[in-house]
Parts: C-alpha cells; structure tokens; sequence
C-alpha cells in the first residue's frame, strides 16, 4: 500500500515536514512502542497506557506502512495475526525519541518523576551513543527472531 499523496506537506521547511509526517499524537508512541517494548499487533499497541482509539490506530498503522517506517506482515503460523516491523526508516526515529526523552526529563521532572526516568538520567544522557546502538541492536535482534 504505497501511497504518495498519505500526507500534505505545509511547506519546505525540514522541521514543518517532519512535524507532517512525524508530529501527530500519535505517530511516536507506536514508534516507540515498537523500538523500546518490541511490541508487533495491533493488540500490543492498543493495550498502551495512552489508550489509542482503535480507529485511529489502524490509520497510524497505515500511515507509517505507506510511508515506509514499518511493513506489514500476516502471520504463516496464524494466518489471522498480522505483525508490524520497523524498517530502517523507522529505526532512525529512535535517536529523535532519546532527545525528547532527554528534553522531557529536564524540563518536566516534576511531571514524570522517578517511575520512567532512570534510564534517561542515567544511559541516555550519559551514553547515549552507546544506549542508541544498542536499543536498535536489540530491535534487529528481535525482528530477526520474531516468528510470523
């Protein structure tokens, strides 16, 4: 399902467009999803704490499909279960989530405390090259190892 016209950009400015293609509510969270808790159905996604409206995730899924972030794929075991997978392209967001994990956990402590920010205040801000490297190895480890 490739699709050119998924998205209308505002304008030429590299930060407007990825706003277009990156800057929903909701767009991230299943990236981030993906990346960090190697989540792959669409019932893994819907059972996030943000509680994304079935509807719209199924055109998040779509989206990122068209665009080229993830490919779809229906299961061979399970001909019912169909499975996302990150592409290149969607592993290269990540580093965009460690900088506003880093963001966040400076500006919004008071907000987020504790629960979520050990490992931002410790690997990501430290290390963060490393943490990077390492949490894409993981994904390609678990892509690799995934049974569809």
């Amino acid at each position: 399902m490739k699709n050119d016209k998924v998205i209308e950009f505002r304008s030429i400015c590299p930060v407007a467009t990825g706003l277009d293609v990156l800057g929903d509510k909701w767009t991230l969270l299943i990236l981030r999803d993906m990346m960090f808790f190697h989540k792959s159905t669409f019932n893994e996604f819907k059972a996030a704490l943000e509680l994304m409206p079935s509807k719209m995730l199924s055109n998040r899924l779509k989206k990122l499909e068209a665009l080229g972030f993830l490919s779809r794929k229906k299961g061979e075991i399970n001909k019912k279960n169909v499975h996302y997978i990150l592409e290149e392209k969607g592993m290269e967001t990540f580093p965009l989530m460690v900088e506003m994990a880093l963001f966040t956990t400076e500006f919004y402590y008071d907000h987020l405390g504790d629960t979520y920010t050990g490992v931002v205040k410790t690997r990501m801000k430290n290390d963060k090259d490393n943490y990077i490297k390492e949490m894409i190895g993981s994904y390609k480890t678990f892509k690799g190892s995934l049974v569809i």
